[in-house]
């Protein structure tokens, strides 16, 4: 272990008393050693300093434990905004990309994708098991209810039928509400393609029918499914194009159960745009043109640069069109220079804050800017400026700066900054590490820069959010994901936690913890047995073996894994194991325990309790081990109105069971108990 060395272990006067002590070899002429004379004065206010020296240089500061940090592979995780779908109805007016809407309090949002003029309306949701058909369609309109779309047919598969309405052609993009199961949550997905069921998708009429992307995971958790119809999608009953789904694969794991089916909800994400650049390859000509389709760039101020021969300069020779599909610009590009790079930047800046995004450069070593964020947060992911700088062949001219975690690792040409959201500042350069700014008055102007509130737009459903251009009120879920930029202490804790959590299988405990933790599954059990081998008739492994139990957390008493979930276990452990070890991933046996047992009680009408007893009790035993006499008698005792618990007696037939003198039972490494026959004799309060 490394001691902490203390650099701050003299005070004051211990300082000043130290340096005094030493004047008679330094200097035997000076004699005079009280606080009137001038030499003592100079030496208090040296010692002072030192005592100043030694404090600072024992702290620990934000910026030093961020670069012990990053030593370490840890870097601070940034701020993010909160998200949220907001569904819109279908007589409601087209919006553009970044049209803003605004909560009660006054937190902002920008929509992150257009909402189009014509849109998709799902009229109609059925439910079909054999003959029979469910409309939930309206039950879903009239209140929140949840279902099963694949419940139990009686005389055949059961389906999801979906009516959808103003579908002409292009990819057909739906939302599905599903309800999270009970018990143990999932475990995130490992990419898009990992699934715990299998889905067959139908556009009744159509070609084929291509699944472009599944968000839920075969309905296991919320998001869109975007469907491309192919060969076109006729209008088959009522006037509907019908959407069939039918469940190929139930899996092993909870069956499906929806809130909610729709096509007007749309993602929102809790932010404010002041400024965004865009950059385009323009050909050379006098009137070039290009529309800008986002609500940000048709309210904002432009500022336009082209690229010669001699680098970006601003430029007055362009027009702009407002049009209901967005902003038109005409841009005279006949200077632009043709290399195939882009040649055309746009900034466009929000005219309510241009005051917070021009600066005055003095031209100084670290030079600090500060911001004017009104408590918010800016998005470090785009953040950028655009300064006058100087050129390697002495020419000043426009280019862009970027945002960077710290100046240390940078050269005195990067054009680079840094943030410190607490203090609502940046930093630049020094010349050594960084370039230097140069000055002048507005040389520093933002060209990208995004606020948010961090954790402070994670707000509930119905928050009253409205669309700022018109106050149309919209209907929307809670806003989940925003988070404040983390801090070096908070960074540290999870240093430490992913020290102490090891990601290599050293025993038996690691086996099953990452076992538990597969990526999509939701794995409700998991049992690591060393040495054993299910494959050998004795059990015995000849090599280095770990056999793996696992249980899902599925429907019903008796749950079993499927081979996808048993194969996706598999690499999981294959990819943690020693290199000299196999492990083997098997489900669980499952055998019934016959329980016996006198019960004095005086009263009646205990049958069900002392049934649910047992029975949780052995569903507590987990997999393997040993069942006791004397457990099941407390878990009978435990039942109100049991007096006594008396003549208690296990049993099982399964193989490899073996039953000891004691009466306790012990269970194959495999198997875990369930309640088979319950013999219940009742005695009397007053028999002996």
């Amino acid at each position: 272990m490394l001691n902490v060395r203390n650099l701050d272990d003299q005070s004051y006067e211990e300082i000043v008393k130290a340096a005094v002590g030493r004047l008679p070899w330094l200097c035997p002429e000076w004699t005079d050693h009280n606080a009137h004379d001038p030499g003592i004065t100079v030496l208090e206010l040296m010692a002072w300093y030192k005592e100043l020296q030694q404090y600072h240089m024992n702290q620990l500061t934000g910026a030093l434990r961020r670069k012990l940090l990053k030593l370490a592979g840890i870097t601070c995780h940034p701020a993010a905004p909160a998200r949220c779908a907001v569904e819109v109805k279908p007589q409601d007016s087209a919006r553009p990309a970044g049209a803003r809407l605004r909560t009660a309090e006054g937190i902002p949002f920008e929509l992150e994708e257009p909402i189009p003029a014509r849109r998709l309306a799902v009229a109609r949701v059925c439910v079909l098991q054999g003959e029979r058909v469910t409309d939930v369609g309206r039950m879903l309109a009239e209140r929140r209810i949840t279902f099963q779309p694949f419940g139990g047919a009686e005389n055949g598969q059961a389906r999801l039928r979906m009516g959808i309405s103003g579908w002409t052609e292009g990819p057909l993009r739906l939302w599905f509400d599903v309800e999270k199961p009970e018990g143990v949550p999932r475990n995130p997905f490992s990419g898009p393609e990992q699934v715990p069921r299998v889905l067959r998708w139908r556009c009744e009429g159509a070609v084929d029918t291509r699944v472009l992307l599944d968000g839920t995971h075969a309905l296991s958790q919320s998001g869109y499914v975007t469907l491309e119809p192919a060969g076109g999608w006729p209008c088959g009953a009522e006037e509907l194009r019908w959407l069939e789904l039918t469940l190929e694969d139930p899996g092993c794991e909870e069956a499906v159960r929806l809130s909610g089916i729709t096509a007007g909800r749309y993602q929102a994400v809790q932010r404010e745009t002041w400024a965004r650049s865009r950059t385009f390859r323009a050909q050379a000509g006098p009137d070039w043109r290009v529309l800008l389709e986002d609500a940000q760039a048709r309210e904002s101020e432009l500022a336009v640069f082209l690229r010669d021969g001699e680098g970006w300069r601003q430029t007055g020779q362009w027009s702009a069109v407002l049009r209901p599909e967005g902003r038109w610009i005409a841009v005279d590009a006949s200077s632009a220079v043709q290399d195939g790079e882009d040649n055309v930047l746009m900034l466009s800046l929000d005219p309510l804050h241009l005051h917070s995004l021009h600066f005055d450069a003095k031209g100084l070593p670290g030079e600090t800017l500060r911001l004017d964020l009104e408590g918010r947060t800016v998005l470090t992911g785009r953040f950028s400026f655009l300064c006058e700088t100087l050129d390697r062949d002495g020419v000043v001219r426009p280019m862009l700066w970027r945002c960077v975690e710290d100046l240390a690792s940078w050269g005195p040409r990067d054009r680079v900054f840094v943030y410190d959201p607490l203090r609502e500042t940046v930093t630049f350069g020094d010349g050594a590490h960084g370039a230097l700014l140069r000055r002048g008055e507005g040389a520093v102007l933002a060209a990208d820069m995004t606020l948010s509130q961090g954790s402070g737009g994670n707000i509930p459903g119905g928050c009253g959010l409205c669309f700022e251009e018109d106050g149309v009120p919209v209907s929307h879920g809670p806003a989940g994901g925003g988070a404040d930029q983390e801090s070096p202490e908070e960074a540290q804790d999870r240093l430490l936690c992913l020290l102490s959590d090891t990601c290599k299988c050293t025993c038996a405990e690691d086996y099953e913890r990452l076992a538990r933790a597969t990526p999509g599954l939701r794995t409700a059990a998991a049992r690591a047995i060393p040495a054993y081998d299910p494959e050998e008739p004795a059990g015995r492994a000849c090599v280095p073996t770990v056999t793996v139990v696992v249980v899902p957390a599925g429907a019903g008493e008796r749950p079993m894994p499927d081979r996808r979930f048993l194969s996706a276990v598999q690499r999981q452990m294959d990819r943690y194991r020693p290199i000299g070890t196999q492990v083997r991933v098997v489900g669980p046996v499952y055998v019934e325990v016959s329980v016996s047992a006198a019960l004095r009680t005086g009263e009646s009408g205990l049958e069900e309790p002392a049934a649910g007893a047992v029975r949780e009790w052995l569903e507590g035993m987990g997999i393997g081990g040993v069942l006791r006499v004397s457990d099941v008698q407390a878990a009978l005792q435990a039942i109100p109105g049991v007096l006594q618990v008396r003549e208690t007696e296990l049993y099982c037939s399964a193989p490899g069971c073996i039953r000891r003198g004691e009466g306790e039972l012990v269970l194959p490494r495999r198997a875990i108990p369930r309640l088979g026959k319950l013999r219940v004799s009742w005695i009397p309060p007053g028999a002996v």
